[in-house]
């Protein structure tokens, strides 16, 4: 079959026009969704980024263990004077809630480990009606628990966040405290703050002051009560 020169031409400019139909057709396949990754990369990178910087996120659980130590006794509250305490606790805390610069967590600090020292009198009778005064420094082991605590952390998008925070709870004591004639068990209550570093790593350590008072409420006649100020640090994971 013999074909006309111009019908061979068309058909050969046909064949030409298909085959870059069909190279556009695959580049375009090929750049949609390049495209698309394109336009969205940015939104989850955005999202990445700001994950990875939320340094503290509701629902966040905190398990951590800090340590504290007085540099004074002032009598604000409590009335005896010269006391030294020292405690060793353990944390549990959830976050809350978390706004954009705010984070309020629950907390409740179990104290193994508690060191009251105190100033105390005492009398030796030397004969009938006659009495010498010696005053010593005794110091009393207590463990207790303190169940009821929050703490705010500022800047929580940051590393270094600042926070306050207050607990209350109890301290159950080896002897009387702080003298004899006092009680055994004792209410503790506290305000705290300071500086609270958290890594990308979900690993924090603490530094902060503390003002705590320990006092038997009343439960026994004789209550001076206790105020220490402290220094305290601590380390911490977020889960």
């Amino acid at each position: 079959m013999k074909i006309h020169p111009y019908r061979g031409h068309a058909l050969k400019c046909l064949g030409r026009q298909a085959n870059l139909v069909i190279f556009a057709t695959a580049c375009l396949i090929g750049i949609c969704p390049a495209s698309v990754r394109s336009q969205t990369d940015p939104i989850n990178s955005q999202t990445d980024v700001r994950e990875t910087n939320e340094r503290m996120r509701k629902g966040w659980n905190e398990f951590g263990v800090w340590g504290g130590v007085s540099f004074q006794a002032p009598r604000l509250i409590g009335k005896t004077p010269n006391a030294r305490f020292g405690n060793i606790g353990l944390r549990y805390g959830r976050v809350l809630a978390a706004s954009k610069t705010v984070a309020l967590e629950y907390t409740i600090d179990a104290v193994p480990v508690a060191l009251l020292s105190t100033k105390r009198l005492t009398l030796s009778p030397l004969s009938p009606g006659v009495f010498s005064v010696t005053e010593s420094r005794q110091s009393t082991y207590a463990a207790g628990l303190s169940p009821i605590g929050f703490k705010l952390n500022f800047r929580r998008l940051k590393k270094v966040q600042v926070f306050t925070s207050t607990t209350g709870g109890f301290l159950y004591f080896r002897d009387q405290v702080p003298l004899s004639g006092a009680a055994l068990f004792n209410f503790t209550f506290d305000l705290a703050g300071g500086v609270q570093i958290v890594k990308s790593n979900r690993r924090a350590i603490l530094i902060g002051y503390r003002y705590q008072h320990i006092s038997n409420g009343f439960t026994s006649p004789i209550n001076p009560g206790v105020d220490v100020q402290m220094v305290f640090a601590g380390f911490s994971i977020f889960r």
